[in-house]
């Protein structure tokens, strides 16, 4: 190939988004782009590995009978939900037939995996407050299971939802106490919210900054910044008075600061820090952990004030009182709420459920066995498979070499070989998708198509007649091949859909996909240019 070549190639589009992914692909995959916060610059620490490479645990629950698939939805968004609220974000938690729940937990330290193992054991703390006075408790209000109570129904620009609820004991009697005088007509923009939480940190002091704290104070309903949870209060209002919680501000004077922090230490143990560490510096927290405190970090980053708010409180959906309740108990009533379309509206009414039910498990769950993957073990399991991914090429390398006897072609076949397998994994990175075993086997299946497609365009392009290899119609040869490679890439892609309903099975069929759809748009025609350049010449 000479210089002309290889300035057609680099003028070509083809050759040129090739590139270009490449080059982003590999500054996720090393970390230049920080996809992994906690990790540094590094060959794969942009990738999110799985038990298989990680090391950890798998827990498996049984439930105490069989489900059908709407409560066992709700049972793993229970288990999600709980996780979430103590910080435990992106673990899978998967159903397995109608009776089982798999969890798996990536680098699990023993600390964590203790902590796992008690939220699993322990029920949520849900509550239902109104204007800060407790309300309901979890364990006092259950969903109607008549399936007439819930449903979907059409309003003027939108879709409402409704979920019945059934009130028991003490709970309807506080009920109807508490929601006395917080009701003024129908849908009038008086009634006040009853707020839903699920973990309210009632045994925590919230430490906010002046300067944030200035900001919570201006954002209503009514403001820019406002939402569907504020009902003409304040930000800090909903903190302070709705959720009952005990904020400290941090104003700069540390002496003055720590004194107030000091005298509280004697009625709360738990403190969480609203800000991120522009905000609050890590020095403060460390003084506060002086004080006999444990703390937490909620930082903003690039999360709504809204949703901010809901994850500092426990707050899940405030949803406006819409009956009196004349101070009478309650044993029957109905949540109500509106969505722009009517699947925004199916899933608002499933998540409400969801969290109506998430002072008890629908079916309760007991961990019935747990298996270990040591982190060194991973590392071994990591190792090994990149030891064979590399022996399979070099394989094929040879293969290939035996097949055409010339190294012209079996350079390019091994270059857009590997760049899949790049693109792939910085995708891969991109979305924060693991890599298990599964998805290295996918990678290897999809890398395996591509070589298959790529002796299909080398084929169409070279013809043998007598014995004699002679070149023909180049670009027509070429699109003969694509359109063989576009139909087998559509067969590989239609048998792939199935299996992303198995769980186990979902990284080997998302990374089968993906490498099929990078090697027809990307790979392939860029392969195909390349060729065509050597043929010419």
């Amino acid at each position: 190939m000479d210089v002309r070549n290889i300035q057609n190639l680099l003028r070509s589009t083809r050759i040129i988004i090739m590139i270009l992914l490449i080059l982003a692909s590999l500054l996720l995959i090393f970390n230049i782009i920080p996809v992994n916060g906690d990790k540094g610059i590094g060959f794969g620490n942009g990738l999110d590995y799985g038990l298989d490479f990680a090391g950890g645990i798998q827990m498996q629950l049984k439930l105490e009978r069989e489900v059908d698939k709407e409560t066992m939805e709700i049972e793993r968004g229970i288990l999600v939900s709980r996780l979430n609220s103590m910080g435990l974000k992106d673990i899978p938690v998967r159903p397995w037939g109608n009776r089982y729940i798999l969890i798996q937990i990536s680098g699990a330290s023993p600390h964590e995996r203790e902590r796992i193992e008690n939220i699993l054991k322990q029920p949520a703390r849900f509550e239902q407050l109104i204007d800060g006075k407790l309300a309901v408790r979890g364990d006092e209000i259950v969903v109607d299971p008549d399936p007439r109570s819930s449903g979907i129904f059409q309003e003027q620009n939108g879709y409402g939802w409704r979920v019945g609820v059934k009130l028991m004991g003490e709970g309807a009697k506080r009920f109807g106490k508490v929601a006395y005088g917080k009701y003024f007509g129908e849908n009038s923009p008086l009634n006040r919210p009853v707020d839903l939480f699920i973990d309210r940190p009632y045994d925590s002091i919230i430490i906010i900054d002046k300067g944030t704290y200035n900001i919570l104070s201006n954002i209503t309903s009514s403001s820019p910044r406002g939402g569907s949870i504020y009902y003409g209060d304040t930000a800090i209002d909903i903190i302070k008075k709705r959720a009952n919680l005990t904020v400290v501000v941090w104003e700069g004077n540390n002496s003055e600061f720590f004194f107030k922090i000091k005298n509280l230490s004697n009625k709360y143990r738990r403190a969480i820090i609203a800000g991120d560490e522009k905000d609050i510096p890590e020095t403060i927290r460390g003084g506060i952990e002086e004080a006999g405190f444990n703390t937490e970090r909620i930082p903003k980053g690039n999360k709504t004030y809204e949703d901010w708010i809901k994850e500092i409180t426990g707050l899940k959906t405030s949803p406006r009182l819409n009956f009196n309740t004349r101070g009478e108990p309650v044993y029957a009533a109905v949540i109500t709420g509106w969505a722009p379309t009517i699947q925004d509206a199916k899933n608002e009414m499933k998540q409400n459920k969801i969290w109506l039910s998430s002072g008890n498990l629908p079916a309760r769950a007991t961990i019935e066995s747990e298996s270990e993957i040591p982190a060194s073990l991973g590392g071994k399991f990591l190792e090994g498979s990149f030891i064979i991914g590399i022996m399979a090429i070099f394989t094929v390398a040879f293969i290939i070499y035996l097949r055409y006897r010339r190294l012209f072609i079996v350079a390019p076949v091994m270059i857009t070989g590997l760049s899949e397998i790049i693109i792939i994994l910085g995708l891969a990175s991109a979305i924060n998708w693991e890599i298990d075993l599964a998805a290295v086997a996918g990678i290897i299946a999809a890398v395996g198509t591509g070589v298959d497609d790529q002796i299909v365009i080398t084929d169409e392009t070279l013809r043998r007649e007598s014995g004699k290899r002679r070149i023909i119609s180049v670009v027509e040869q070429i699109r003969r091949a694509f359109f063989i490679i576009f139909t087998a890439a559509a067969t590989t892609i239609a048998v792939m859909l199935p299996v992303f309903t198995i769980q186990a099975l979902q990284g080997f069929a998302f990374t089968t996909v993906t490498g099929v759809l990078i090697g027809v748009f990307v790979t392939r025609p860029s392969y195909a240019k390349i060729i065509e350049e050597l043929i010419e010449e």
